[in-house]
């Protein structure tokens, strides 16, 4: 397939995609393991255009990657070794208002008007509490595009209103999509109708910022969540926080939230995920700094256009907190890059190490409007980098920032995002990552055409890769087989990549031996899977 169809072909996964409510059944090839039974939740852009009488061009056309709309998807697969496909738009309100406006209404990640004067509910979360907006309670469940990543059952919401009674205990009682605001969004499991949208301030007052991470940290033995909230201002101030599951009996309710550390000398910055270990919280504040720590935002009603540009010299810096007694233990510093995602991070004695999917500056969220992906347009992915933060608990003199030790950078041949590692070793020590790979990101089309495998404890290695030419595959999630051993058989289990075929211009489930990448079964969508973000397992109960 030459380059042009090739670009032409994979195109499609940033069109509307079909809106599926009820499950259909896929066509399977291959044997699916008798032990794979469970459901593949993932979220992501659903909606690029909106038609629109109101629009002059007849569509409210969405620019960036980023500002689709959301849609979730469930691929259940059953102890028959069947596979159901079923989907949900989850931002219809938000929808009805773009289309009554005939453009896309407020501030956006990349959606840029200076002339726009109505700001969206996105921006309002900007001004402080209580100015000229309604609270959470009043905005409908799907007012908001909140679709990045999943967390089944997460800690706050055991006892809410929204969850209804008669949810299947085939898996999780309830989703809770979040993105990198505060905005949270509770999906029912079964049907992924959203029922109810609120934000981290509903749960605790005092968490008054309007950004967060989309990739929290869950302890999933203790089931405690870690996050933090960003409040903008003349001083920036980040709230490290964590919700604890207790009895009602305890307090009157199921949750409580503690302020593990605020943060007050780092500017405002674009960060979509924070770490743990099992026993710090880590935030890294790597270079996405906001131009005037966020004010810039009001004029320019756009997330990507208000990050300043990039300044080499400015140090990227991980702030330590203890994720049990709280506060700031010590900070470190290394030179300047820009993330969407940890790999994992572990203590290693009194060290931690930390391994990041690292980009050399910002560029890429340039490269990421749905123009320039359709077009085939070559683009960076992020490369593997591990840090050691030596002697946390060492004393020194003063609060001056320590120096992070680069361990190693892995080549653009071994280029990773969009990584994963097995469920039970996030936050300890591990050896396998998996994600997206580009074959060469100098000439391949598209953001990503292969798998890739690799051994973190091995950096010279060779990366295990799975591709087809033509095709483009999703975030792989790694399910281990039952009763095999994490420390011991770390790799023993499937991968389940979502992959869109550029020639038939449909899409497939391909389940891989996480062993050596080969493939073990498909099942077949009769349409086009929109080329999304995050997902996750959860097995039959």
């Amino acid at each position: 397939m030459s380059t042009t169809r090739m670009a032409e072909g994979i195109a499609i996964g940033y069109e509307n995609a079909v809106e599926q409510r009820e499950p259909v059944k896929l066509q399977v090839t291959g044997t699916i393991p008798s032990w794979l039974t469970g459901r593949l939740y993932r979220t992501g852009p659903g909606t690029q255009n909106i038609p629109s009488n109101n629009a002059p061009s007849g569509s409210v056309y969405l620019k960036h990657w980023f500002d689709g709309l959301g849609m979730t998807h469930c691929f259940e697969i059953t102890l028959t070794g069947e596979v159901k496909y079923r989907n949900h738009s989850t931002a219809l309100g938000l929808q009805a208002r773009y289309e009554k406006a005939g453009k896309a209404v407020g501030t956006t990640f990349g959606q840029q008007d200076p002339c726009e004067a109505i700001f969206s509910e996105f921006f309002t979360a900007f001004e402080p509490l209580g100015v000229d907006h309604p609270p959470a309670e009043q905005c409908g469940p799907d007012d908001r595009n909140v679709s990045v990543t999943l967390t089944p059952d997460m800690s706050g919401f055991t006892s809410h209103h929204a969850i209804p009674s008669g949810i299947s205990s085939a898996g999780p009682r309830y989703i809770v999509a979040k993105s990198d605001n505060d905005a949270l969004q509770i999906l029912d499991p079964d049907t992924l109708r959203p029922l109810h949208y609120t934000t981290y301030n509903y749960l605790d007052p005092r968490l008054d910022g309007s950004m967060s991470a989309a990739h929290s940290c869950q302890d999933k033995e203790t089931g405690e969540f870690f996050n933090y909230t960003l409040r903008f201002g003349r001083t920036a101030v980040y709230k490290v926080f964590r919700i604890r599951r207790l009895s009602r009996a305890e307090s009157g309710k199921d949750y409580e939230v503690d302020i593990l550390a605020e943060i007050k000398d780092a500017p405002a910055a674009y960060l979509h995920a924070l770490t743990m270990t099992e026993k710090y919280v880590v935030l890294s504040v790597w270079q996405g700094d906001f131009d005037s720590n966020g004010a810039s935002i009001r004029q320019n009603h756009s997330i990507a256009g208000s990050i300043a540009p990039w300044k080499p010299k400015q140090s990227s810096t991980f702030y330590v907190i203890d994720r049990h007694a709280g506060g700031i233990v010590v900070k470190f510093e290394t030179e300047a890059f820009f993330a969407f995602h940890y790999i994992n991070a572990y203590d290693s004695g009194d060290d931690i190490v930390i391994d990041i999917a690292v980009y050399d500056d910002h560029s890429v969220l340039q490269l990421l409007y749905v123009d320039i992906l359709k077009s085939g347009t070559p683009s960076p992915l992020s490369r593997a980098r591990r840090f050691v933060l030596k002697n946390i608990r060492e004393q020194s003199s003063g609060e001056s920032a320590r120096q992070a030790k680069v361990e190693y950078t892995l080549p653009p041949s071994s280029s990773i995002e969009l990584c994963t590692v097995h469920p039970a070793l996030y936050h300890k020590p591990y050896r396998y990552t998996y994600g997206i790979n580009k074959e060469d990101f100098t000439k391949s089309v598209g953001f990503t055409d292969r798998i890739v495998k690799l051994d973190m404890s091995e950096p010279e290695s060779e990366p295990k890769i799975w591709t087809i030419p033509g095709t483009a595959p999703g975030e792989p999630i790694f399910v281990p087989r039952p009763g095999s051993s994490p420390e011991t058989q770390e790799d023993d289990g499937i991968l389940l990549s979502v992959v869109l075929d550029g020639k038939t211009q449909k899409s497939m489930l391909v389940m891989l031996d996480a062993k050596d990448l080969t493939e073990v079964a498909r099942a077949y969508m009769g349409t086009h899977f929109p080329f999304g973000f995050h997902g996750v397992f959860t097995g039959l109960k």
